[in-house]
């Protein structure tokens, strides 16, 4: 029997992490071990007793290295953890830089324990393929299948085999936005969907209750808008473009969008100008301390290919768009992380800030973490430029309440607003998060869940819908419910949609494990402290301002 229990993500959208246990090899393992952000309540679960014995775990499988899916991995080596850790060897290097950021920040663990980390990376094989099964025990094995969301994240697909024949079932991880038919966002090309013949789908539900705006979905269109702001504030304002980042993945697509800037709309500006003031070279600079190791992997992976010749990873659409092959891409990176200076063409300069340099005043463009605005290099800049209204700062991603990032996101527009109807003594201020958003919306959760990529199967498969609010995870269930009874013939079946709780699941018989009287006491008791923590941390956050986070690089997005 393989049975089930999902821990962590269960009410909210951070803290991914599910337990099984293979009954007939008593194999117990993890699918992904993440920490819990947000309020004080919630990450008040990071210190918290794991129900599990970490000593008894064999395998995390680790869908990808964002804090929310990775955070609690030293703590588990803390606690008696010797197992091995699967996952992409960009998964791997990004998520060792990600822990230990977060122990020299939050001290929540150590850099030692971090190290402790025994890992298996999957595409070091020579006969690395996509979906490719490996055997965990007896009985049990898995495959990894390629997301779009960050560079190395997965799918992951467990099989088993079960009284009456061989079943699976797939972890979503976080399912990114790419498709076979609009990979818009710059770097990642389309992800996979579930094997056609899957028993159960566990899939996340961030954005289960959004759908995005076709222009939003349109990579011309999010670079025409940013070329306009860009163009507005340094030739019509004449002040400078400050763009907030997190250093993981946001960073490394801001910095290919601005590079496409330099290359392909600052010349065609300047030719349809003719010659004028505006001929000096630009500068863009990227300013982020983890961001800087971060591209380093970015420039070792993103460009790499499957032993079949096929890149593992790159939107083969960057290439044409840059009017650049792979390598030079590649060579381009590397040049950054190692000399700090790129020549985009005859327009510009971008160059990256090595980790405690200076900031950078005299650029015109400048990248640079924490993408929430409460810390990193980007403060320096906004005491510098956030109170001229010649400048623009353009965010790019989701800004938590009580930030910095969320008090300038409430005097955001869509758009360039003409100089004499900005506030004096402010920067203006530019809202493109949503061009940019890494998680797949409602429709592409609905497409991810019924696409089979050609492959017909009768099989219906049970959803267990997890990582959302409540909200999100009700509308996400209402619209596959909906797509199920209007289907045609090539779209996956679905037997049944679930919203997943802390009970125990055997997947074998798709029937709730029942609790013994005394486990049902303790988790009911467990329920009423966690409402109680709940009323009082409601109470206290009622009283005081919302807390600001010190650490923006583990803030996910």
């Amino acid at each position: 029997m393989l049975k089930i229990k999902f821990i962590g993500a269960i009410e909210g959208v951070s803290g991914s992490c599910t337990w099984l246990h293979h009954t007939d090899s008593d194999t117990q393992f993890l699918v992904d071990c993440g920490m819990h952000q947000g309020t004080e309540r919630e990450e008040w679960a990071n210190s918290q007793a794991f129900p599990f014995q970490a000593a008894r775990l064999k395998y995390v499988l680790l869908t990808h290295a964002h804090i929310d899916h990775c955070g609690l991995l030293p703590r588990l080596v803390r606690e008696g953890f010797t197992g091995l850790v699967y996952a992409t060897r960009a998964t791997r290097e990004l998520t060792e830089l990600m822990l230990l950021d977060a122990a020299r920040v939050s001290g929540m663990f150590t850099e030692h324990e971090v190290k402790q980390i025994r890992w298996s990376v999957l595409d070091d094989d020579l006969g690395f393929k996509w979906g490719r099964s490996i055997r965990l025990a007896e009985g049990i094995w898995m495959a990894y299948l390629r997301s779009s969301h960050i560079l190395g994240a997965c799918l992951i697909s467990i099989g088993w085999k079960a009284n009456d024949g061989n079943r699976s079932i797939c972890f979503s991880g976080d399912v990114g936005c790419q498709t076979d038919e609009n990979a818009y966002l710059p770097l990642m090309k389309s992800g996979q969907h579930p094997f056609a013949d899957t028993d159960y789908i566990v899939v996340e539900s961030t954005y289960g209750g959004r759908v995005r705006a076709h222009e939003h979905q349109d990579s011309q269109l999010r670079l025409a808008r940013l070329a306009e702001v860009i163009a507005h504030t340094l030739f019509v304002k004449g002040g400078k473009v400050l763009i907030p980042t997190f250093s993981l993945h946001r960073a490394q697509e801001l910095l290919m969008d601005v590079l496409h800037w330099m290359k392909v709309s600052l010349p065609n500006r300047r030719h349809g100008l003719g010659h004028s003031d505006n001929d000096r070279p630009v500068t863009a600079i990227f300013h982020a301390p983890l961001g800087h190791a971060v591209t380093q992997v970015y420039a070792k992976h993103l460009c790499s290919k499957s032993p079949n010749g096929k890149f593992k990873y790159l939107n083969a659409a960057l290439c044409e768009s840059l009017a650049m092959h792979a390598d030079e891409i590649q060579t381009m990176l590397q040049r950054l992380v190692e000399h700090g200076r790129f020549k985009a063409g005859d327009g510009g300069y971008l160059s990256m800030t090595k980790p405690k340099q200076p900031s950078n005043f005299e650029a015109d463009i400048v990248i640079a973490s924490a993408g929430m605005c409460d810390n990193g290099p980007v403060v320096s800049y906004l005491e510098r430029w956030g109170n001229d209204p010649r400048n623009t700062v353009i965010l790019t991603g989701y800004q938590s309440a009580g930030s910095k990032g969320a008090e300038l996101m409430q005097r955001a527009n869509a758009c360039p607003a003409p100089m004499d109807s900005l506030s004096p003594g402010l920067a203006e201020v530019i809202d493109m998060s949503p061009y940019y958003s890494a998680h797949a919306d409602q429709q592409m959760l609905l497409d991810f869940l019924f696409r089979t990529d050609g492959f017909g199967c009768n099989k219906p498969a049970t959803l267990l819908i997890n990582h959302g609010n409540p909200q999100s995870k009700y509308e996400l269930h209402r619209a596959v419910q909906m797509r199920a009874e209007s289907r045609d013939g090539n779209c996956r079946q679905i037997k049944e949609v679930r919203i997943a709780d802390a009970r125990w699941l055997n997947l074998d018989s798709g029937e709730v494990i029942e609790q013994s009287s005394t486990e049902q006491a303790l988790l009911n008791e467990l329920e009423a402290l966690r409402r109680q923590l709940e009323f009082l941390s409601d109470n206290k956050e009622r009283q005081d301002k919302p807390r600001n986070h010190d650490i923006a690089t583990l803030q996910t997005e």
